[in-house]
């Protein structure tokens, strides 16, 4: 196991426009590891202006960063939604800690952030995904997270690519 960080060595902290070279990696990172290398679609440029020129933003970012050397290791990637049962939600879409860095608290640590930011927004709830096979599932039930398809029910669906634009089309046929 290794060492956990000492006070002090890691931050947690909003990111900037600045962070989002080394978001874009992770990103592309997380891609890798969950077994899709050719999923990610976007830049550094489509980050910048969608979570930091749109007003409001489309997403916020918490980054995980080690002081010495000074290096963003980690990130969250969130944004406000909401429950028409329970009012306002935070949906957590990516939460990722670069492989060196993972087992010591860094995960913990930025979940934890997300968490307190829901509160702090007066969310009553935050929402994820998390691939069956992933490892990190069972941290996320040790501290209560309920599996929504076990307990609920829930089936996780996409509309994109083609399909959108197809159901778009269709739509617009519809409504007309």
């Amino acid at each position: 196991m290794c060492e956990k960080f000492k006070d002090g060595e890691l931050l947690i902290r909003d990111a900037t426009e600045h962070d989002m070279p080394a978001v874009i990696d992770m990103i592309q990172e997380l891609a890798e590891f969950e077994k899709m290398p050719n999923g990610p679609k976007l830049t550094v440029a489509d980050l910048q202006r969608d979570g930091f020129e749109l007003q409001p933003p489309a997403f916020k970012c918490k980054v995980a960063e080690i002081q010495s050397p000074c290096e963003v290791i980690g990130y969250a990637l969130y944004f406000p939604t909401y429950s028409t049962w329970e009012g306002k939600a935070v949906m957590l879409e990516d939460l990722y800690v670069c492989q060196k860095y993972r087992r010591r608290g860094v995960g913990n640590a930025l979940f934890t952030a997300i968490v307190l930011e829901a509160v702090k927004m007066g969310c009553n709830r935050v929402d994820f995904h998390v691939l069956a096979w992933n490892q990190a599932r069972k941290f996320y039930e040790s501290i209560g997270a309920k599996n929504l398809t076990e307990s609920e029910q829930w089936c996780y669906y996409r509309l994109s690519g083609d399909a959108l634009a197809l159901a778009a089309s269709k739509t617009k046929l519809h409504s007309a």
